[in-house]
Formats: structure tokens, sequence, C-alpha cells
């Protein structure tokens, strides 16, 4: 399958002006963790910036539903190995979240056959992650977010990201966003295995 068609068979990638390469987002409104905390009071997902903006436009919102629809076909693994053409640098879910075990399975899957691909992987999704026995291939960083701001590190898991206002935890990368134009710029924290955790300023 040529290029083109497997981006199409898969929704298509989005690319953001904040970071360094493609990522793959899915409607924030589907969140399974998300979807609850978002009810809550100082949670991260009570301002979820992915249920507000451009994120609202039909075309854009479509686009998200398009993608989800894809993730359960048989060849989606096959697919989105060949849309994502090699990249140096890979994020899952700029917006929304993984959605069950068998969705992980074939991130770690698509992650395995792209071994010269650094991947990273946020998610709220604690139950998922804590109860799934597969190996996760190195080049799979998966960051356990803490759900609340200024709340504590996640605990039990390898990587794990935190959200601040004015308690950044001790031990932490501060994401340097907000004070180079909200880029990434050369930082790769967020893909660095031997980084712990990454803390974000609340925005």
């Amino acid at each position: 399958m040529k290029l083109s068609q497997a981006r199409e068979a898969v929704g298509g990638l989005s690319s953001t002006s904040k970071m360094p390469c493609k990522s793959y987002n899915l409607p924030a409104q589907e969140c399974r963790v998300g979807s609850k905390l978002r009810k809550k009071k100082g949670t991260v997902c009570s301002n979820c910036y992915a249920l507000k903006g451009r994120y609202l436009f039909p075309n854009v919102k479509n686009a998200l539903y398009r993608r989800l629809d894809t993730i359960r076909s048989k060849d989606w693994v096959d697919n989105m190995v060949t849309a994502l053409n090699s990249p140096e640098y890979f994020r899952w879910h700029d917006s929304g979240d993984i959605q069950d075990a068998a969705h992980l399975d074939n991130i770690v899957e698509v992650a395995k056959r792209t071994p010269d691909t650094k991947h990273w992987l946020p998610t709220r999704e604690y139950d998922v992650i804590r109860n799934y026995k597969r190996p996760i291939p190195d080049n799979l960083i998966i960051r356990v977010s803490a759900p609340s701001v200024d709340g504590p590190v996640p605990h039990g898991f390898k990587h794990t990201s935190t959200v601040h206002a004015r308690t950044i935890p001790t031990n932490s990368h501060v994401c340097p966003a907000p004070q180079q134009g909200n880029e990434c710029g050369d930082c790769r924290a967020c893909w660095d295995g031997s980084v712990k955790n990454v803390s974000y300023k609340e925005h």
C-alpha cells in the first residue's frame, strides 16, 4: 500500500506547531478516564484543551472520529506502520487516549515494527497500563499522567508526567515549552526513557 493510501486508511496523521513530529489524535469525548475526570474541579481534564477551540470545528471533529473508527480494523497495524514512514519521533494522542488493552496491544505492535522510531504515549488509563502483561519495547515510552493539577507523581509506573501550577515534584524535568514559544525546540524529554517524570506548566 502506498503512503498516501495508508494514511487515508488510518484516518490521517496530525501535525502541531509545538512538536517536532507528527502525531495521532482521537476524540477527547471518548476518553474513558478523562470523561470522568473532566467533571471534577482541579483535574487536568476539567479544562481540557481538546474540548474547545479548533477541536470543535466540524471538520476536525469528523477527522477525530474517523480515526477512532479505524482502530478496530484488522489491517490497522499494517496501515499504521506504513503511514508512519519511519520518522525519528512520533507522539500518540495529542488528544484522546487508549481505549482498552486491545488498542494498546496494537500500538505496542506498531512500535515493535518501527524500531527506529521513538514513540511517546501519554495516558491516564492507569488500569490498562497496570494490568498489561506484554513486554513494552524500549522505543515506546508510556507516560502515565497525574489526574490533578499540582497532584503527586503517579505511583508504581516507570515513566510519568504531572501538571503544575505552583508545585513542581522533585526530580522532575520541567517542560521548557512556555519559555520557548510553546514549542519543544530541541527538548526530547518526553521520549527519553531515562527521564522519570516530566512536569508541564498548567495552561
